[in-house]
């Protein structure tokens, strides 16, 4: 009668009792000794890597998060001056206090960590006055020492949000520093084994060979990924299909992967695009306008710039409240999409106003561009699910590099006289920077 074994899952545990068990009787000694020691050196450093990636990296993720939302019910409120935005801020530093203790210092093991998140503490306790004050003010808009407060106000965002990137690099690298202890770990309980198993080599190789490749090969392969993940490539995944304690520790390297990667998805996200409309926020308007002239310097191609800005929007939102005006942005936003070519950049600059970045166009062009947007907008019936379909306009400037300026800010600040001159000359209209400058604006067809 043949022996036939049972259909059951092998466990790393057993596989090493298999193995081993083929060496001859007096070296079940050296067996034990690579089961007891070899196996847990293998697998903890690894467990202690992803349990510290668990514990402390995603509180301080959600913590940057919401510090990076904080200044925008500010920023709207100089804008519009709408008090709402007080109750929003209110909610958001309720969610920042939050975070701010769920990343207490005293959870982080490492001294620079724990004082990295004091020092985005105490921006944030800088930033919160100046907040306060400045949600407080009876008339913001167009308040210029508002507008410096604001802007020390997002310093100390930035600051502190700086901290909280200094502590992620500062993770990485104790990661790295976890990762050799790891290896070292690793070729200590390889040599000891090796060291008790010299004497049974000639009995034991097909075994040893065997169970080497069955532990080793997952090993290395968490260990490579935990370096590659350590370096910052978070989209890496490690590939092993087992069912026993490194295939468990597989999936939760994966899952944790996953989980770090959407992390910074949303970060990104939230860093560059501007919640309302889905564009490009004005700190990214700013870093992409000067990747642009750089490269139209290098090429000696025209930019233009378009600043677009909604008539009497503050109407809309007194007729019909904000969540129309939230609405009609998000719908121009779109409008404004579709009637561009992919290489063009449409951006949110703030408040109801917009700026269009475009490449390997002139002046002339840039007008054409702008003429046929205004004419879009004004022929456009935007059916915001509030009653009747509104209808509205825009008044748009004009300005290229290198006819209208030779720098980025100048850019702007030429394409911004043209929109302001399009809005005195009656709005509804488009004006072309040097037409305005010469008090010619040219009229909307």
């Amino acid at each position: 009668m043949k022996f036939r074994m049972p259909d059951f899952r092998i466990s790393l545990h057993t596989r090493f009792a298999l193995g081993l068990g083929a060496v001859l009787l007096p070296f079940l000694g050296a067996a034990a000794v690579g089961q007891g020691y070899l196996l847990p050196r293998l697998v903890e450093p690894l467990e202690d890597i992803l349990r510290e990636l668990v514990e402390e990296m995603e509180p301080a993720t959600r913590l940057q998060m919401a510090l990076l939302q904080a200044p925008m019910p500010v920023n709207d409120y100089l804008v519009h001056g709408n008090p709402n935005e007080r109750r929003q801020f209110a909610q958001l530093r309720q969610r920042v206090e939050r975070a701010f203790r769920d990343a207490e210092p005293e959870r982080f093991t490492l001294a620079e960590e724990r004082a990295l998140i004091e020092a985005a503490r105490a921006e944030w306790e800088q930033a919160l006055p100046l907040g306060e004050r400045l949600l407080h003010l009876p008339d913001p808009v167009g308040n210029a020492a508002a507008a410096r407060d604001m802007e020390r106000f997002d310093a100390h965002i930035e600051r502190a949000v700086s901290a909280l990137d200094e502590a992620h690099d500062h993770f990485h690298r104790v990661l790295d520093e976890n990762r050799a202890q790891a290896a070292a770990a690793r070729e200590r309980a390889l040599w000891l084994t090796l060291a008790a198993f010299v004497l049974a080599v000639a009995a034991s190789l097909f075994a040893g060979i065997a169970l080497a490749r069955s532990v080793t090969r997952p090993v290395n392969a968490l260990r490579e990924g935990a370096a590659i993940l350590a370096q910052g490539q978070l989209s890496h995944r490690v590939a092993i299909s087992r069912d026993d304690e490194l295939g468990e520790l597989a999936a939760a390297f994966n899952a944790m992967a996953g989980r770090l990667e959407a992390g910074q998805a949303v970060l990104a996200e939230l860093a560059t695009r501007d919640g309302l409309t889905g564009l490009y926020n004005q700190r990214t308007f700013w870093t992409l306008l000067a990747d642009e002239l750089v490269r139209a310097q290098r090429f000696q191609r025209p930019v233009s710039l378009l600043m677009l800005d909604i008539d009497h929007f503050k109407r809309i939102n007194d007729t019909h409240g904000h969540l129309a005006g939230d609405a009609i942005l998000r719908a121009l936003s779109e409008l404004l999409q579709c009637e561009v070519r992919s290489i063009d950049r449409t951006c949110r600059y703030g408040g109801e106003e917009f700026a269009l970045m475009l490449p390997e166009t002139d002046a002339d062009a840039a007008a054409a561009v702008a003429e046929r947007l205004r004419a879009a907008v004004e022929a456009q019936v935007f059916d915001i699910n509030f009653g009747t379909p509104l209808r509205m306009t825009v008044s748009i400037g004009v300005a290229s590099w290198p006819k209208h300026a030779d720098s980025a800010e100048a850019l702007v600040a030429a394409a911004d006289r043209a929109l302001y001159a399009a809005k005195n000359a009656g709005r509804n209209r488009m004006m072309v920077c040097g037409e305005a400058a010469a008090g010619l604006p040219r009229e909307a067809g």
